[in-house]
């Protein structure tokens, strides 16, 4: 009979093999279904439970996990998920290939079995059947952060916490998900603290150091900076990254004028790769980090 540690060394060569098999396939056929077959498979190991959550402008799809023992809800929203083939070219579907949000999400529910957590995907993505019709390109290119998706992203964690039974809600946001997180923190008045994972948390800056094209129908986290002063933070930036500089949490930091805000600099981690390797030290020492106290610049390994 497998001791339960043996059971959880095979379930995480388990989760590594069939990835290896999506991820592979997903990178010689970009095909929608291998990259929902590889966050159902990442789901179905795990112990979170999918759902889809419906708004009235988007169908979200999520998973969770609720003990019932925490008041506190930890929210992972998702990146941008595959949005342009090229520097030219707009995919056709936004589903990740490597969904990074999900997976430091499964982290926190594998090593602490008292948090509440869930993971919300982005309007758009996951929709191999096109279930949402509502769903059109600009929602993974121009409007990715448009009052619209903000507005779906809240009424989904409004349910999640209805669901929960909890009263206040952390949100971790990575990369994309980041500048999300923001708008939505902005929007609410039970944030207990927000995490950003190579956050894009001012697009007009990342667009301009890329010399690429305005988000023109966003919204944009920078300008709600100062109504999260008060909301204790975490931004942790890659040293790596080369897609967000890390002059962008700095400067939206700076923006607040407070002491709620720490960015922490990972010297072993890009913009995608590496914060799953990094997250299960990281989440240990995340509830020590979140504090409003003196501005605090670290560097992690």
């Amino acid at each position: 009979m497998f001791s339960i540690k043996t059971s959880q060394i095979f379930k995480h060569l388990l989760i590594v093999l069939l990835t290896l098999v999506f991820v592979s396939a997903c990178d010689s056929q970009r095909a929608v279904k291998n990259r929902v077959i590889n966050a159902d498979t990442l789901i179905m190991l795990s112990d979170l439970q999918s759902v889809r959550l419906k708004t009235p402008d988007f169908s979200l799809y999520a998973a969770y996990r609720f003990t019932k023992s925490s008041d506190l809800l930890n929210v992972y929203i998702e990146g941008d998920g595959r949005s342009w083939v090229s520097r030219n070219q707009l995919s056709s579907d936004p589903t990740p290939i490597n969904p990074v949000a999900l997976r430091l999400a499964i982290i926190q529910s594998e090593q602490s079995k008292d948090d509440n957590i869930a993971w919300l995907a982005r309007p758009c993505q996951y929709q191999a059947n096109r279930v949402d019709f509502s769903c059109e390109p600009k929602y993974w290119s121009s409007h990715r952060f448009a009052q619209k998706v903000v507005d779906a992203t809240n009424i989904a964690i409004d349910e999640l916490m209805q669901k929960s039974g909890t009263s206040k809600v952390r949100l971790i946001g990575f990369s994309g998900g980041a500048a999300v997180a923001a708008l939505v923190a902005a929007k609410r008045n039970d944030i207990d603290s927000l995490v950003t994972i190579a956050g894009n948390l001012d697009h007009q800056q990342v667009n301009d150091y890329h010399r690429v094209s305005s988000l023109i129908g966003s919204l944009n986290p920078k300008e709600v900076a100062m109504q999260l002063a008060s909301i204790p933070q975490v931004h942790f930036v890659g040293v790596n990254d080369e897609v967000i500089p890390g002059v962008v949490a700095d400067d939206f930091i700076k923006v607040q004028e407070n002491n709620c805000a720490k960015k922490v600099l990972v010297l072993t981690t890009g913009h995608i790769d590496g914060w799953v390797d990094y997250w299960p030290s990281a989440v240990n020492r995340l509830e020590d980090s979140l504090s409003c106290s003196m501005y605090e610049f670290s560097i992690s390994f």
